[in-house]
């Protein structure tokens, strides 16, 4: 019961709009829809596009100037072209094969609603906003069909695995769990010089004994390279003078190898399944 229309391109690839009306003004005959169709099905306008995206990124891996950020104005407004002519073709939501009734223009939509937000906007703290822009790219799986389908199959291929999927996460998390379980803060042991008894740092408190181990200048080891040890047999001693003590300073790489939580756990668990320099989390732990 769909009141739908095709148009068919040079191409020979088929596109099919709703025969309501556009925006509730444009009617199939408007001269205005019309000519809006004809620019959307004519395959220069996808050339066109597809080189707008391909200059895009090539510009999002240049060094920031100001030259390269005025040129965003530019793409902005392309885009926003773009979706005015989508929009004026095929409708904007309402109806069956409008403008947000394709998932990939929804990336269209958010692509350009955050260039808007962060074009002229000092952002502070959501500058980190601006990186949404490597989306962009994504727009050339929307223009050409045969990536569409490509991308489509996949994601139906991944469906299909859905069991082994959660079969997988559920083994991860059954070793994540163990790995909490037995190595929950040992990452973050290291060795700590034994507190004083000549008065330097006071008498024996439980406010100075966490000054002093705090301080990173009484642990063995330079600055970002102290080494793990461990009270077990096998595990790497400290030398004379020296204790192991857990909890103090940082996990290794930057925080992020660690089992103190469940998330970080799951990490390393996925780390060695998919052996990323697995021989490390191997001689840390």
């Amino acid at each position: 019961n769909q009141r739908t229309f095709i148009v068919i391109s040079k191409g020979k690839d088929i596109f099919r709009f709703s025969a309501t009306n556009a925006m509730w003004i444009l009617d199939p005959f408007n001269p205005i829809r019309r000519v809006a169709i004809y620019i959307l099905v004519h395959q220069l306008f996808s050339l066109f596009i597809i080189t707008t995206i391909l200059v895009n990124c090539i510009l999002m891996i240049m060094p920031t100037t100001p030259t390269v950020e005025s040129t965003e104005v530019i793409f902005t407004g392309i885009y926003t072209f773009e979706s005015a002519v989508k929009v004026m073709a095929r409708g904007f939501i309402l109806q069956p094969f409008t403008y947000l009734r394709d998932a990939w223009n929804w990336l269209d939509f958010v692509v350009i609603a955050l260039a808007y937000v962060t074009m002229g906007i000092d952002l502070g703290n959501l500058a980190a906003l601006r990186t949404f822009r490597v989306l962009r790219a994504l727009k050339t799986v929307a223009i050409v069909p045969g990536l569409k389908t490509i991308v489509g199959a996949v994601i139906e291929s991944v469906k299909n695995l859905r069991d082994v999927i959660i079969l997988t996460m559920f083994s991860l998390s059954v070793f994540a769990l163990m790995g909490l379980q037995i190595y929950m803060g040992v990452l973050t042991q290291k060795c700590i010089k034994q507190f004083p008894m000549d008065g330097s740092w006071g008498a024996l408190t439980d406010e100075n004994w966490e000054r002093f181990v705090k301080n990173d200048s009484n642990w063995f080891g330079s600055e970002n390279a102290y080494p793990l040890c461990g009270n077990s047999s096998g595990a790497g001693g400290c030398d004379e003078g020296y204790i192991c003590l857990q909890g103090y300073g940082k996990n290794p790489d930057y925080g992020y190898t660690s089992f103190d939580s469940f998330g970080w756990a799951f990490l390393s668990a996925f780390r060695l399944m998919t052996q990323d320099f697995w021989e490390n989390l191997y001689q840390q732990v």
